[in-house]
């Protein structure tokens, strides 16, 4: 079974689905959690030079898997913004500690995970009108 969980929720035409009474899930987790990781993200992620030169803007998404023991596979760039930054973020996720894996019904599962990563004029875009400067 491979759920699918942007952040940790399970996502369905934008929204977040009811989860049936009967099914007891369990989101996979970064090491350190959702904000420890994004601030490893944030900490560690290289913007690469020609990316920065083009002040490139946009949306960055890849797609990977929490495999039933929390090793991460199967990485994809789902959306690219180019300069070789969907490549910069998933050698660096791929350095990743394990993770918790996702649990369906008391079961290790393998579980889809999205990671977007906002750009602002080359720089990593975190809040409405914060960027990293680097």
């Amino acid at each position: 079974m491979l759920s699918q969980a942007v952040g940790q929720s399970l996502v369905s035409d934008d929204s977040i689905a009811d989860i049936p009474p009967h099914m007891n899930e369990v989101f996979p987790e970064p090491p350190y959690g959702t904000n420890g990781f994004k601030d490893w993200i944030i900490k560690n992620y290289k913007i690469p030079t020609a990316a920065k030169k083009a002040k490139v803007n946009g949306k960055l998404i890849i797609n990977f898997t929490i495999e039933k023991d929390g090793r991460l596979s199967n990485f994809q760039i789902a959306k690219d913004i180019g300069y070789h930054t969907g490549e910069a973020l998933i050698k660096l996720i791929r350095k990743s500690s394990p993770w918790k894996p996702g649990y369906q019904n008391g079961y290790a599962v393998k579980c889809g995970y999205t990671y977007p990563l906002l750009f602002s004029d080359g720089d990593l875009k975190l809040k409405s009108d914060t960027k990293r400067q680097r």
